[in-house]
C-alpha cells in the first residue's frame, strides 16, 4: 500500500473511529503481521482492555480482522489481528466514488450557472441570488461582480478525468487480485 493510500485510510479512520484507534491502526499497518491483543498490549504499553476496545472498534468499521484459536493448555480463545488491506482498498475506493460524485454535482452546478461575487466580504452568489439583490452585497452593499469560472470548471474536469482513472486501474487492480 503507497504511503498516500494509508494516509488516506488513516484521515478515514480518525474520522470514523477517532485518535486513539487510528494511532493503533497506524501501528498494525506499520507490523504488517497479526498480532494478539497480548502482544499489541505489551509493546505499546497499554492495558489489554485499551487495546481489545480499540481493536473492536477498527474491526467493526472494517480496518482489521481477526482468526481465533482455541490456547490446547487453556482452552481459551486466541485472537490474532491484522489489517484488513481487502476491505481497506474497497474502503478507499468508495471514499473515491463518492468524492467524484460530488465533483460531478459541483461541475454540473458550474456548467449550468453563472455566479457574482463581492470583492469585499468574498461571498459567492447565483444568478437567482445576485438579481434578487439587485446585483449589491447584501452585507455591505458593494456592487457585486461577475465571477468567471472557467479555470474553476477546469480545475473540476481534471480532477474528475484524475479519480476516474484511479477508480478504473484500482477496480481491474483489485478484481485482478481475486
Amino acid at each position: 500500500m503507497s504511503s498516500r493510500a494509508e494516509e488516506l485510510i488513516l484521515s478515514l479512520a480518525k474520522d470514523l473511529v477517532g485518535e486513539d484507534a487510528t494511532e493503533l491502526l497506524r501501528f498494525l499497518l506499520k507490523k504488517r503481521t497479526e498480532m494478539t491483543d497480548e502482544d499489541i498490549a505489551k509493546e505499546l504499553n497499554i492495558k489489554v482492555n485499551e487495546i481489545r476496545k480499540k481493536l473492536y472498534l477498527l474491526s467493526d468499521q472494517g480496518f482489521i480482522t481477526y482468526r481465533k484459536t482455541r490456547d490446547k493448555d487453556t482452552g481459551l480463545f486466541i485472537y490474532y489481528w491484522k489489517v484488513n488491506l481487502d476491505q481497506i482498498n474497497e474502503l478507499l475506493l468508495n471514499r473515491k466514488r463518492l468524492v467524484l460524485e460530488k465533483l460531478k454535482t459541483r461541475y454540473e452546478q458550474e456548467k449550468d450557472s453563472l455566479y457574482y461575487y463581492c470583492p469585499q466580504d468574498n461571498i459567492q452568489f447565483n444568478f437567482d441570488e445576485a438579481l434578487e439583490n439587485e446585483f449589491k452585497c447584501p452585507k455591505c452593499g458593494s456592487p457585486l461582480e461577475y465571477y468567471d469560472s472557467e479555470k474553476t470548471k477546469k480545475f473540476l474536469e481534471y480532477k474528475i478525468k484524475q479519480l476516474e482513472s484511479e477508480i478504473e486501474r484500482e477496480t481491474k487492480h483489485g478484481s485482478n487480485n481475486r
